[in-house]
Parts: C-alpha cells; sequence; structure tokens
C-alpha cells in the first residue's frame, strides 16, 4: 500500500497544480469564448468516447496480463507490447471501415431520434479521426508507464500539460483571428508532442520492449485475452458514458456555447476526481496481482482504505469549494458565464463524493473471475445515462444534464457495491466513514453563519485556510485515517527540515 499511497499523492499533488492552471483558464481566458471552449471540450469527450470502439479493448490488456507476461521475462515482457500494438492498429483499421460505411446512418439515427445538431459530427470527421489515432498511442504509452508504478510523468505530460495548453491555443485563437481549422490543428499539434515525449520517458525508463510474443508459464490462453479485451472495451463504452455524456450530449441540443458554460463548472466539481484517477492508475496493477494470487486479504485491505482516504481527502476538496465558489466565480472576468454554478457543483460534486466512498470499486471487479459482470452494470449506466440527458437537457438545461450525471452514477456505484458484497463478502465502509460524514456535514452548516469579508479575494484566503486547517486538524486529532496522518506529518517533516 505504501507505493500506493506515494505515488498517488505525488499524482494528486502534480493533478491540483493543473487545477489551478485550469481555474485561472476558466475565470480569465474562457469566459472569452466559450463557444470555443466548448467546442473542445465536445471534440476531446467525443474522440475519447471513440477510443474502446476503435481499440476493441486491446489497451485493457497492458495492465490485466502485465503481471503474468513479464513475471519470468523482465526483459521482454514474452513480447506483450507487440502482441497488444499489433492488436491496436488491427483494431483501429477495422473501426475506419465500420466508420466508413456506418458513420452516415448513426448521424440519420440521432436525427430520428430529435437530437439537433447532430450534423457537426460530419463537419468534424477528419480531426476526430486524427486526434482518435494520437489519443490511442498515448494511452497505450500511458499504460505502460502504470505498469512500471510510474504515473507523475505521465500526468504532467497528458493532464497538467492540456491544461496549460488549451487556454493558450484559445487566447491565440482569439488574438490573432484563427479559423477553427487551425485551431483543430493546434490540438493535434498537443498531442504528437505529447506521444513523443511520452516515447522518450519510457525509453529512458527502458520498459518500452517490443519482444517476440512467447506464451508465458501459467497463461490461461490468448481466447481468454480476447474475451477480456472484449469486455475490457464495452466497459470503456460505459465509463466514457459515466462520465463524459454530458458535454458531448449538451452541444447537440444547446450548442457550444452552453457546453462551455457548463463545463467551467464541472472543471470546478472534476478537482474531487483528482485523487481517485490516481490512486485508481496505480492501484490497478496492484489490484490484478492480488486477484492473480487469490490474496483476499490484501484486496479487502485496499478496498477499505481507499475508501476511507479518498472520502476524506474527497470531502475536504468539496467543503473548501463549497465555501469559496461564489467568491471564485465573482473574480471572473465575466461571472454571468456561470450560470446555476452552485447548484450544478452540488449535484456533479455529490455524485463524486459518493464515487470516491464506495471506492476502487470498478477495478475489483474488472481485474476478478467475474469480471464480465461489470458489463451489464454498465450497460445498465450507459443506457439510462443516455435517456436522462435526452429527457432532462431539454428540460432543465444545462442542470439536467448534471442531475442525469448524478443519478446515473448513484445507482451503478450501489449496483456495484452490493454485487461485490454479495459475491466476495468485501465492502468498503468503516467507522472512519461516518467520521469524515459528520465532519462535512458541520463544516456545510458552518458555511451559514461565516462572515463575508466585504472582497472576494479575502474571502477565498480566509475561508480555505479556517475550512481547510479546521477540516485537517480535526480529522487528524479524530484519527480518522492512519494512512493520512502518517504521510501528513512525513510532509510536515520534510517542510520543516527544508526550513
Amino acid at each position: 500500500m505504501g507505493v500506493i499511497i506515494r505515488q498517488g499523492i505525488k499524482s494528486t499533488l502534480v493533478n491540483y497544480l493543473g487545477a489551478i492552471v485550469g481555474a485561472l483558464a476558466i475565470l480569465f481566458v474562457y469566459p472569452l469564448n466559450d463557444e470555443i471552449y466548448g467546442y473542445a471540450q465536445w471534440l476531446y469527450s467525443f474522440v475519447f468516447l471513440l477510443i474502446p470502439f476503435a481499440t476493441g479493448g486491446a489497451l485493457t490488456l497492458l495492465v490485466k496480463y502485465f503481471p503474468s507476461f513479464s513475471k519470468n521475462d523482465k526483459q521482454q515482457y514474452n513480447g506483450l507490447l507487440s502482441l497488444v500494438l499489433v492488436a491496436l492498429i488491427a483494431a483501429f483499421g477495422l473501426f475506419l471501415l465500420v466508420w466508413y460505411f456506418a458513420k452516415d446512418d448513426l448521424v440519420d439515427l440521432m436525427i430520428r431520434f430529435q437530437v439537433p445538431n447532430a450534423e457537426i459530427i460530419n463537419q468534424n470527421e477528419k480531426y476526430i479521426l486524427i486526434l482518435l489515432a494520437l489519443m490511442i498511442l498515448l494511452k497505450f504509452l500511458i499504460s505502460q508507464s502504470t505498469n512500471s508504478l510510474r504515473i507523475v510523468v505521465p500526468e504532467l505530460v497528458d493532464r497538467l500539460g492540456f491544461k496549460l495548453y488549451l487556454p493558450t491555443l484559445i487566447l491565440i485563437y482569439i488574438y490573432f483571428d484563427w479559423g477553427r481549422v487551425a485551431f483543430n490543428y493546434g490540438l493535434i499539434g498537443f498531442f504528437v508532442a505529447a506521444v513523443l515525449i511520452m516515447i522518450g520517458y519510457l525509453l529512458y525508463l527502458k520498459v518500452l520492449k517490443f519482444g517476440k510474443l512467447r506464451r508465458p508459464p501459467e497463461f490461461d490462453g490468448y481466447r481468454g485475452m480476447a474475451k477480456f479485451a472484449m469486455f475490457g472495451s464495452l466497459n470503456q463504452i460505459g465509463n466514457s458514458l459515466a462520465w463524459r455524456l454530458d458535454t458531448i450530449m449538451i452541444p447537440f441540443f444547446l450548442g457550444m456555447a452552453q457546453n462551455g458554460f457548463f463545463s467551467k463548472t464541472a472543471f470546478i466539481a472534476n478537482m474531487l476526481e483528482y485523487p481517485t484517477r490516481s490512486l485508481g492508475q496505480i492501484a490497478a496493477p496492484i489490484i490484478s496481482k492480488a486477484w492473480q494470487e487469490d490474496d483476499r486479504q490484501e484486496l479487502d485491505m485496499i478496498y477499505k482504505k481507499a475508501s476511507i482516504n479518498l472520502f476524506l481527502l474527497g470531502g475536504l476538496v468539496f467543503i473548501v469549494l463549497w465555501f469559496i465558489l461564489e467568491d471564485v466565480i465573482s473574480l471572473s472576468v465575466d461571472p454571468s458565464t456561470f450560470p446555476n454554478a452552485r447548484m450544478i457543483f452540488l449535484i456533479l460534486a455529490s455524485s463524486k463524493l459518493i464515487d470516491m466512498l464506495t471506492s476502487v470499486n470498478t477495478h475489483i471487479i474488472i481485474y476478478s473471475p467475474k469480471y464480465r459482470y461489470n458489463l451489464i452494470f454498465l450497460l445498465i449506466l450507459g443506457v439510462s445515462n443516455i435517456i436522462l440527458n435526452i429527457k432532462l437537457i431539454p428540460l432543465y438545461g444545462i442542470t439536467g444534464a448534471a442531475i442525469a450525471t448524478a443519478i446515473s452514477l448513484f445507482f451503478y456505484n450501489l449496483i456495484k457495491l452490493i454485487f461485490i458484497y454479495t459475491q466476495y463478502r468485501m465492502q468498503p465502509f468503516s467507522v472512519s466513514n461516518l467520521k469524515t460524514l459528520v465532519l462535512l456535514l458541520v463544516c456545510m452548516a458552518l458555511y451559514m453563519v461565516f462572515p463575508d469579508l466585504g472582497s472576494p479575494f479575502f474571502n477565498i484566503i480566509a475561508k480555505s485556510i479556517v475550512v481547510g486547517t479546521g477540516y485537517i486538524v480535526t480529522a487528524y486529532y479524530w484519527r480518522i485515517s492512519e494512512d493520512s496522518n502518517r504521510v501528513g506529518i512525513n510532509l510536515l517533516r520534510k517542510v520543516i527540515n527544508l526550513k
């Protein structure tokens, strides 16, 4: 668990550095042109949704089978990277063929279901396919870095880098009067650079090895790999429908500018998910190994500790943002471009807190012998989210998109929680979770009586320090998380030594 915590904390710090950059962008850059920002978010999300269709789930094989392929061959991994790369090329070629024949039918189907603006798919086809190829290659490289328990540099390149690059690109678009075509090629340029940097990093680590394919010992066969890839692909589709469907659907109904409005508030709420993403990345290969060794005790320990630490850290981020949200928005160059922000934030952030509370349940299922069941859960999630978005966006606008996402994610996590408990007698909850919930509710109540200092800037500083410090000190002395206490003391000692 030590390596999970260390790498997870480093990655989380990188993500929050990116959050600071992103926050500055949503306050001072994106309001200058919400339409182009909404377009960029739609394009990225739509391409992300296509990744599992274009890879056939081959990307999931790299993490799942790396322990068995590398166990007796630390030099060439029995050719696993070669196998996955060939599978990706074949899957992408098949996808292009299907796309060519089925794209018009997809657009026609959307029109029949009364989805306006469906033609934006045809209008952006070339850029969608180029970005898709680059993002697949980037995900392949990041997955191999994860196998080496190195997630910080990929976070720097893929997430922090993009958060720095996108506002810069939008400023260039605005002030140099770029057209949409030039903007699209600017986006493509980022992913080309990211791929090249990741290739260099993996070569430096000496882990990018395309050896000859050999059958490793204790291997369940290539047919099993193919089945896992198929289910992995469907799992990824469900995840995209869960986390990105709102920013995909809003432009079809309300336009790109409304998507920009929604995406800025969603970005603030998404700050809660950084610890989940970081811990999930580093925990995935360890959970996979624990299942291979049938180490239920290790799995149960990770399940519970992840829930304690994720919910505690998520609660801290939530409560600070809850206190300072309106003050932060008031600093924007155009606060009117954050319509209904508090309600949208509350809905989305609450769904993310529930996701953190239920811990790494997705990873436990997809790396278990019963990984196929996650497909059923994802299909339920995907279908319900699509239906809810189609129904609620026309009725409630961008708030309807937030409600649709929150409802879908709540029931998705509930189903997974029940499944893991009934099948493996594991559940993530403990007294520490109850303590965190009480702490959260008390802090939210204090919001009603916290004085206004008359200046948004001073409000942000005072509220963040008072609320954040109070939350951390209470959590420490209440001993909610021994892991967090230990890490906090170690960080404090390092800071003292630096002085």
